[in-house]
């Protein structure tokens, strides 16, 4: 029984970035572990889609899991600098009437959207031109792929990003082979005010097409498990066999530094359902409730996201709160670390999750978390965590001055995170993965996973 792991999605992210986002990060360090990990009942195989016959063509592994590390410790580039000015222009633009002034708006804040971009494509040409990936870079020799009977297809990425083809899995089908997809959260199905509509269109494609013939769903939390069963019952009436795989989290390195100033930590892709903007407005009140000597810093580490540029105009008229905010964007897994290490505790205000990573990455380096009640957040969170309504901006800032304000209750958290958390390891989801996948011939019978009837 062979186990051919999907790594199509994360070529096709590294062709055109060099820092993952959490469900990058995930996959490629299951990938990691499944190469190194003994199968029993066969071989652990690694494969890229293609659009006609075969459909699939093997990827050397090793040589792509090089060349991803490669890219992911590399430093950042410095950010462009961008202003936003005002002056004889914004001094004429008064004196227009209301519907002319709206317009010249509209023009200006897509004339700032282009320079940006622009700015973007230059910093990106002139820092890491030739050093992404090309699709078929890591294609391995050796025979078309046939399945035989009882072989997996696995997908632990965004596989919605690129659908399957019916053909490719009618292909699968028909040789005897079973697929099986992680699904990290229904978000875009549940609220599609926070997705793109490419993205929407996709999803829904993968929702109505690919998850219905899956032989078996992996999900990352109790939280995705319950959706999962709410939605595909919805929409089709019936629901594949679904199992609930642990999640790991980025390993502590062994040194640290103490940063120049303190600060509070929020990793996450810069996007709407994150809610970076509750925490602007909590750090303007603090800023207006305390000393500033009082108020530490409010870092933000992650790649942009979608649908932010209103978000980010605002940061940047006010100037970051006069510098007390910082965006620090894409970091290494190194420096992400050292993020982790320094601050004095992170925060994660998301509206909705499907696990919640930076959530279980805080604890693994001993940070208790000022977090979101919502969704699986609790469910990664435990009781190491203080949580608020992330809707609610009095709430959020009691929760977090609190923490601010009496450093011994976060040492109190610390001191409980240290004496009861076990880090999670990838190496044991892969673990887990295999013994599901190898041993039973019946999916709905699921030794080491949690089993979501």
């Amino acid at each position: 029984m062979a186990l051919w792991f999907d790594v199509d999605d994360l070529i096709r992210y590294f062709a055109t970035s060099a820092r993952p986002t959490g469900i990058q990060r995930l996959s490629f360090e299951l990938f990691r572990q499944l190469s190194r990990s003994a199968n029993p009942a066969g071989p652990v195989m690694f494969c890229r889609r293609q659009a006609s016959p075969p459909y699939f063509r093997r990827v050397d592994f090793g040589a792509l899991e090089v060349r991803v590390t490669v890219l992911m410790q590399m430093p950042a580039a410095p950010l462009p600098v961008r202003t936003h000015r005002t002056g004889w222009l914004a001094g004429g633009a008064r004196r227009l009437p209301h519907r002319a002034r709206r317009s010249l708006r509209m023009i200006l804040r897509a004339l700032r959207d282009i320079k940006w971009a622009l700015s973007d494509l230059v910093q990106a040409a002139a820092s890491r031109q030739g050093s992404l990936l090309g699709l078929d870079q890591f294609d391995a020799a050796g025979p078309d792929i046939e399945f035989t009977n009882g072989d997996w297809l696995v997908n632990l990425g965004s596989s919605w990003n690129v659908p399957y083809e019916s053909a490719a899995l009618e292909a699968l089908q028909r040789q005897g082979g079973r697929l099986a997809v992680l699904v990290h959260d229904l978000i875009p199905q549940l609220f599609p005010e926070w997705s793109t509509h490419e993205t929407l269109q996709e999803y829904r494609q993968w929702l109505h097409q690919t998850l219905p013939r899956a032989d078996l769903l992996l999900a990352n939390s109790r939280n995705t498990a319950a959706d999962l069963e709410s939605c595909l019952k919805g929409l089709h009436g019936t629901l594949p066999p679904v199992a609930i795989l642990p999640m790991g989290g980025l390993q502590p390195p062994d040194t640290s530094r103490q940063p120049a100033r303190p600060f509070v930590l929020l990793v996450s892709t810069l996007e709407v359902r994150k809610n970076h903007a509750l925490l602007f407005k909590v750090w303007q009140r603090l800023m207006a409730q305390y000393p500033e000597s009082r108020v530490p810093d409010l870092v933000f580490a992650g790649k942009r996201g979608w649908l932010i540029d209103d978000f980010l105009a605002q940061m940047h008229n006010a100037a970051w709160l006069d510098g007390k905010i910082r965006f620090i964007e894409s970091p290494s897994d190194s420096e992400l670390a050292m993020l982790y290490r320094q601050c004095l505790f992170t925060v994660y205000p998301s509206l909705y999750e499907g696990w919640g990573l930076p959530v279980t990455e805080s604890l693994s380096f001993g940070k208790t978390v000022a977090a979101s009640n919502r969704a699986s957040i609790p469910e990664a969170g435990g009781d190491y965590c203080v949580y608020f309504d992330p809707e609610n901006i009095a709430e959020a800032l009691s929760v977090i001055a609190g923490l601010i304000m009496q450093p011994e209750r976060v040492a109190a958290l610390e001191a409980h995170i240290a004496a009861n958390f076990q880090p999670p390891c990838w190496a044991d989801s892969a673990v887990a993965l295999i013994a599901t996948l190898t041993g039973a011939s019946d999916v709905s019978v699921l030794p080491e996973l949690e089993y979501a009837a």
